[in-house]
C-alpha cells in the first residue's frame, strides 16, 4: 500500500516548530523592545531589572526549546510539557514586573494556552488553562501584598482567566475536529490505496492486454497479458511503447492522426508476434491526458468463438455419434463375412472391401468425435524434453520406415522440462508429424521433419516447433485450420488439428500455426513449465 504524504507524528513535530519560532519571535521582541526603550512605558514599569532578567530568559528558553524541538528529544509529549513549564512562569514574571495584568501583557497567555492545547488536545488544555490563571491570580495576590501595585485588578484577571478557560475549550474543539478531518482522510486514502491495489490486481490477471500510453508514447501501465501478447521484449520493463512493441506505437500514432475512423485496428501477425486486435480509448475529461489500449490475440478469439459454438454442437454430435456407430458396427461385420464368402465374384469382393473400408473411416470419425465430447482430465508429468523426443522420433521413424536424417531434433536447453500428459503429447506430435508426412511431401524431394524447441525461446515458456520442408498450408485455409472439419485431403476427417489443439489447452498450453517465409510449415506447441 502506498504511504501517506504526511503522518500524525510529523504534523506534530511540524506544529511544534512553528510554535516554538512564535514564541523566539515574542520573546526576541519584548527583550528588543525594552532594550531599546522604544516600547510601551508599561514595559518593565514596576521592576525593570525582574523584566530584563526574565525577558532574557524567556529569549534563551525560546532557544532551548526550539534547539530540542528540532533534534526531537526527548519525547514530543515532554516537550509540550516542557513548553508550559516555561511559558507559564516567564509570561507571569514579564506581567507582575510591568505591573501586573492591568499592564496588558497578561494577553500573552491567550495564544500560549491556545498553542499548547492544540498540541495536547483533551483535558491538558484546560489543566494549562488552569495554571495559567492561577498564576497570574498569585502574581496579583502578591504584589499587592508586597505593595507593588496599588491596587489588584482581580476583576481584569478574572475575566482573562475566563477567556483563557474558552480559549482552551475552542481549542479543544478545533482540535479535536482536525482530528476527526485527519482520520477521515486516512480512512479515505487507505480505501483509496486498496482500491488502487485491487485495480492493480484486477487489471494485471485481465486476460486481454492493457495498457496505459500517453500521445509521446510513454508507457504509465503495462499487464501481464500484454507483455506476453508482445512476446516479452525485454526483462527490464521498458518505459516507451515504441521500445515494448514498434507496431503497437505505430498503430496508436496512426490512430492519433486520425480518431474519426474507429476505435479499433487488426494488426496482422508476423516475426514479432501473433495477429492482434487493438482498441483504443482516449483518457482525461477535460483534456486527454494519454490513451488506453486493450490489446487481444485474434487467434484467442476465435478460439474463443469456437469453443462457443462447439460447446452448443458438441452434445449433439456426441449423441449422433453414439447412435450411428452400433449400425455402423454391423454394417462393417456384415461386409467383412459377405467378403469372405466363397461365392463372390471379384468385382463383388472388391466392393464389399469397399464398404468395409468406408466403414473403419465413418468409426475413425465417431472415435474422434466421441474422444473430443468426452474432455478427459489430463495426467500432467514433468518431462525431460529432448530424451521424450528422441524416443518418440525412433517409433515414428520406425513405423513410417523413414532414414535417419528425415527427422532431426535440436532442444535447446537440453535438460529443458515441460508439464505435459505424456499420451496427450504422444497424440498431439503424432498428428503432427503424420500431417507433415503427408501434407509436407514435394516431388522428388524426401520430407524433412524438424523438431526444433526448448525453454525461454518464446517468452517465458518451453515449446516445440513442428517443421516440414513442404508448401506450407493455403493461405485462404490458414484461419479455419483448427476448426473442426476443415481439411485438404481426401483421406482426412478434419479433426486432427482441432483435437491436437485442445488436448494443448487442456494442458495449458497452446498450439498455433505459423508460416515460414522461405515455405513450409512450422507448427508451434508451447508448453507449461515446472515451478522452479
Amino acid at each position: 500500500m502506498p504511504a501517506l504524504s504526511t503522518s500524525r507524528p510529523e504534523l506534530n513535530w511540524r506544529s511544534l516548530r512553528i510554535f516554538s519560532f512564535y514564541r523566539l519571535i515574542a520573546a526576541g521582541l519584548l527583550l528588543a523592545v525594552h532594550l531599546m526603550g522604544t516600547g510601551p512605558t508599561t514595559l518593565g514599569a514596576a521592576l525593570p531589572e525582574a523584566f530584563l532578567v526574565a525577558a532574557t530568559a524567556y529569549v534563551l528558553a525560546a532557544l532551548v526549546l526550539g534547539f530540542t524541538g528540532r533534534l526531537r528529544r526527548p519525547a514530543f509529549e515532554t516537550q509540550v510539557g516542557l513548553q508550559a513549564a516555561a511559558d507559564i512562569p516567564l509570561i507571569t514574571a514579564i506581567t507582575y514586573a510591568s505591573g501586573g495584568v492591568a499592564s496588558g501583557l497578561g494577553m500573552l497567555m491567550v495564544p500560549v494556552i491556545a498553542g499548547l492545547s492544540l498540541q495536547m488536545p483533551g483535558r491538558w488544555g484546560l489543566l494549562f488553562a488552569a495554571l495559567a490563571s492561577l498564576s497570574l491570580l498569585g502574581a496579583e495576590i502578591q504584589g499587592l501584598a508586597l505593595g507593588l501595585l496599588d491596587e489588584g485588578a482581580f476583576t481584569q484577571t478574572g475575566l482573562l482567566g475566563a477567556g483563557l478557560f474558552a480559549t482552551a475549550l475552542l481549542a479543544m474543539a478545533l482540535s479535536w475536529r482536525a482530528r476527526e478531518s485527519e482520520a477521515l482522510a486516512l480512512r479515505h486514502s487507505i480505501d483509496l490505496a486498496n482500491m488502487a491495489e485491487l485495480n492493480a490486481h484486477i487489471i494485471d490477471r485481465m486476460q486481454s492486454g492493457v495498457i496505459v500510453a500517453n500521445d509521446e508514447g510513454h508507457i504509465h501501465l503495462v499487464n501481464e497479458a500484454a507483455w506476453n501478447l508482445v512476446g516479452n521484449p525485454d526483462p527490464e520493463n521498458p518505459s516507451s511503447l515504441a521500445d515494448l512493441s514498434p507496431r503497437l506505437y505505430a498503430a496508436l500514432r496512426e490512430w492519433l492522426m486520425d480518431p474519426a475512423r474507429g476505435s479499433a485496428l487488426t494488426l496482422p501477425g508476423d516475426n514479432q508476434g501473433p495477429e492482434l486486435r487493438v482498441r483504443f480509448t482516449r483518457l482525461g475529461v477535460e483534456r486527454a491526458v494519454g490513451t488506453l489500449l486493450f490489446v487481444e490475440d485474434t487467434a484467442e478469439l476465435r478460439r474463443q468463438m469456437q469453443s462457443a459454438k462447439m460447446a452448443s454442437v458438441g452434445r449433439l454430435t456426441a449423441s449422433i455419434a453414439h447412435e450411428i456407430r452400433n449400425p455402423l458396427g454391423a454394417v462393417s461385420h456384415a461386409a467383412q463375412l459377405l467378403a469372405e464368402s466363397e461365392d463372390l465374384t471379384p468385382p463383388d469382393k472388391r466392393l464389399a472391401g469397399i464398404i468395409q473400408a468406408q466403414s473403419e473411416r465413418m468409426n475413425a470419425v465417431i472415435q474422434s468425435v466421441l474422444r473430443l465430447s468426452r474432455r478427459e482430465e489430463p495426467r500432467r508429468e514433468e518431462i525431460e524434453l529432448l530424451s521424450w523426443i528422441t524416443t518418440f522420433a525412433r517409433e515414428f521413424q520406425g513405423h513410417h520406415h523413414l532414414e535417419m536424417d528425415q527427422v532431426a531434433i535440436r532442444i535447446t536447453p537440453a535438460d529443458t522440462r515441460i508439464l505435459f500428459d505424456p499420451d496427450h503429447l504422444h497424440q498431439v506430435l503424432w498428428n503432427l508429424c503424420d500431417n507433415a508426412l503427408t501434407y509436407g511431401a514435394v516431388p522428388d524431394e524426401r520430407v524433412r521433419i524438424e523438431l526444433r524447441g526448448g525453454a525461454n525461446l518464446v517468452g517465458r515458456h518451453a515449446s516445440l516447433d513442428v517443421l516440414d520442408n513442404g508448401p506450407g498450408v493455403n493461405p485462404r485455409i490458414d484461419r479455419q485450420l483448427f476448426e473442426p472439419f476443415v481439411t485438404t485431403g481426401d483421406n482426412g476427417t478434419g479433426l486432427g488439428l482441432y483435437i491436437s489443439r485442445e488436448l494443448c489447452e487442456n494442458n495449458g498450453g497452446s498450439l498455433d500455426y505459423l508460416p515460414l517465409p522461405s515455405g513450409g510449415s512450422c507448427f508451434r506447441i508451447l508448453f507449461p513449465v515446472p515451478e522452479p
